[in-house]
């Protein structure tokens, strides 16, 4: 059987990288490939643009990244099995800009880890800068009142008891009490020297340590993980922070908790063969929190230091190498900016950590240096909803998953990368929060070094072709701004992802007008979810036939052709095709200018189709003719088939799956309403060419008109 694939057959496989021609901004690279599951040994070389070799390595796994830094220029590589099968020559490019990183290796951070604590977050000699982040410890006063007041968490029952507190709203409620007030108790025992609350956070921690970490509250049961991934999360820091308030048999106790959470991520990870398979959407920050039970527990006598060296290896190798898989070289993350503000900050503890003690800085690989563009263009704060993927819909405060959208997603990348647009969105989240919620760790972070980035133009225009998001602005940061998002990725709509390519949003200084629809109902995989939210027609997307693209698939994918700004907006190419099951190829062009965008859509099949053309908004609109009006929140907004023969509109103001079907009526739950449109095409045509125009003016402009 031959060892190397052609292409992924897996949702959960890496991308190779670098892709065959790419430009690198790291040096040296991580190289990855695709193999079979089965380990085999092989040798991969690099040979300069003159067929001269540069670099040599042996490795069992599916990635390597060489251990000297490589020059600017133009290289060839190769992987070869013992028994002489070739992946194939490719090609790749250094950057002149790219940034030298040599990754460090577990010895040598493993040696610096002091005996002192607290080690983890920070150390002694930091705790005077961090109090003067005035700001943040106002806001950690206040939430500390909060966690004195909240009873002990109690156990949960949902795996015995069919009439107790189910898995879904237990573990909304265990947040609360691990994420935030344990951590936060924690927290203000050290920075605060609050010895009331550290001693409240003693017996919460040990109350946990109580629970069995191989019943409900275990990462790997059949329950689901919530639970345990708190505990994974957060044990390991409280036990440092909280140290000194520890008897020895508390010590001892605490630390065998510690410990088995770790070696359930331990066994999670080997399971799922996590660099060959990293897109499950909970194991990406099981390597941080691994990490960091190493540096906690070293001097415990828990276990051997062996096997802690062996954890923490295995994490500084997956965090410099095939990490993050989500998240792209350009910046972008691709399951969107919901998950984006929570998954970007599971492991920045042990980043800081591991910088602490080594020196290397896992945060100047490129990803890192470039989300805060991501997240300038699709998580602003002022923005009505967040497009694209699962939890669109959501704010910090929400009160269906309270801080999982980040409260801050700047918080220390602003700070690092800038630029000061970001650090200005920073400052603005950080000013707002009255509680801190699911993220409390990142917030007394050490500052670490700055690298100012390059601006990249003015901010109009942001293109993010490897996760697959554009942003397109005609008047960014000012009054009468319109703002056009789309997605065409190579991610598929697996995991948090929606069959949605070549969907688009449209907001007017913020006011969502053209939106996606759906949401998860009660909880993530709800009918409502699965059928409605998961499919096609709740998206801003095209049916072909009535149906629409592959649903929880890496077939449903997409690509940016081009984005081009002109003066007053610009032009966006996206190619949709191969995302249908029944072969149709569909080329979607968005023209934006002021006040208005420009849709048109290119659309061939085999066989003689109807095309479907649906749009989503939070208002109720009026049909005039063929056209859909809406006006909402001061803003008109007219919806005009130019041309392709679209007709028969009609709107819904109800989903075609209820949000809350197949739910007990205990847990029901409610959203705010939504409304869809759509027209269709009048015939069936092999070719279809559609071009639909909305206006937008101010309301006052509007009556006139």
């Amino acid at each position: 059987m031959a060892v190397f694939l052609k292409e992924r057959n897996d949702e959960r496989q890496i991308f190779p990288f670098p892709e065959n021609g790419e430009c690198v901004e790291e040096t040296p690279p991580c190289l990855s490939w695709l193999t079979q599951s089965t380990p085999c040994a092989v040798t991969v070389e690099i040979a300069d643009e003159h067929g001269n070799l540069v670099w040599q390595g042996k490795t069992e796994k599916n990635y390597i990244v060489p251990d000297r830094v490589l020059p600017a220029g133009n290289y060839r590589w190769n992987v070869t099995t013992e028994d002489g099968e070739q992946r194939g020559e490719q090609t790749f490019t250094v950057s002149r800009e790219a940034i030298p990183f040599l990754r460090p290796n577990a010895r040598e951070v493993f040696d610096r880890v002091p005996n002192e604590r607290p080690r983890h977050l920070f150390s002694k000699q930091d705790l005077e800068a961090l109090r003067a982040r005035k700001t943040e410890l106002e806001t950690l006063r206040r939430t500390v009142a909060v966690a004195m007041n909240d009873p002990l968490p109690e156990r949960p029952m949902f795996h015995l008891d069919e009439n107790a507190l189910p898995y879904r709203e237990y573990f909304g409620r265990f947040r609360d009490f691990c994420d935030r007030d344990l951590v936060a108790l924690s927290l203000a025992y050290v920075l605060l020297e609050d010895e009331a609350a550290g001693h409240r956070g003693k017996e919460l921690f040990l109350a946990l340590c109580d629970w069995s970490p191989n019943g409900p509250c275990s990462l790997n049961g059949p329950w689901g993980d919530e639970v345990g991934l708190s505990m994974a999360r957060c044990l390991p820091t409280v036990f440092d922070l909280l140290y000194p308030l520890l008897n020895e048999k508390e010590r001892a106790w605490a630390a065998q908790t510690v410990f088995s959470y770790a070696q359930q991520c331990d066994i999670r990870l080997r399971n799922l063969d996590y660099c060959r398979n990293p897109g499950d959407s909970h194991a990406g920050r099981i390597p941080a929190y691994l990490g960091e039970a190493a540096l906690v527990l070293k001097g415990t006598g828990v276990c051997p230091d062996d096997l802690l060296l062996d954890w923490l290896e295995r994490a500084l190798e997956i965090y410099g190498g095939i990490f993050p898989h989500y998240g792209t070289p350009d910046g972008g993350w691709a399951e969107g900016p919901f998950y984006a503000s929570s998954y970007t900050k599971w492991y920045l503890p042990f980043f800081s950590a591991v910088r602490r003690f080594s020196g290397a800085d896992f945060l100047c690989r490129p990803f890192y240096r470039h989300v805060t563009r991501f997240f300038l263009h699709f998580a602003d704060p002022d923005h009505e909803n967040h497009p694209f993927g699962d939890g669109y819909w959501c704010h910090s405060e929400d009160p269906e998953w309270p801080g999982f959208f980040a409260q801050n997603p700047m918080r220390v990348y602003a700070a690092r990368f800038g630029p000061e647009a970001a650090r200005a969105m920073y400052r603005r989240c950080e000013e707002s929060i009255d509680l801190y919620s699911l993220h409390l760790l990142d917030v007394f972070l050490p500052d670490g070094p700055v690298y100012e980035e390059k601006e990249r133009g003015n901010n109009a225009l942001a293109v993010f072709p490897q996760a697959g998001f554009v942003s397109l602005h005609t008047d960014f940061g000012h009054s009468d701004d319109l703002n056009l998002l789309a997605r065409a990725s190579r991610f598929g709509s697996d995991s948090h992802r929606y069959p949605d390519q070549g969907s688009f949003a449209l907001f007017w200084n913020g006011i969502a007008l053209l939106s996606p629809s759906g949401y998860f109902g009660r909880k993530c995989g709800s009918r409502h979810h699965r059928e409605w939210a998961n499919s096609t027609r709740a998206h801003n997307a095209l049916l072909i036939d009535g149906e629409g693209q592959y649903p929880f698939s890496r077939l449903s994918a997409g690509k940016i052709l081009s984005a081009k700004q002109t003066e007053d907006g610009g032009t966006i190419v996206l190619d949709l095709s191969g995302a249908y099951p029944g072969g149709a190829r569909w080329q979607r062009t968005l023209s934006l200018h002021k006040n208005e965008l420009d849709i048109f859509d290119h659309v061939e099949s085999d066989l003689p189709c109807s095309v479907s053309f649906p749009l989503h908004m939070l208002a109720r609109p009026q049909i005039s003719g063929n056209d859909l009006l809406l006006e909402r929140l001061g803003v008109l907004m007219r919806i005009h088939p130019e041309a392709g023969n679209l007709g028969g509109l009609e709107t819904q103001d109800t989903f075609a799956v209820d949000l809350n079907a197949s739910e007990p009526e205990a847990y029901h739950v409610s959203m705010p309403q939504q409304f869809h449109a759509l027209w269709h095409t009048q015939e069936k045509k092999c070719v279809h060419d559609l071009h639909v125009t909305v206006t937008i003016y101010p309301k006052t402009e509007g009556e006139k008109a």
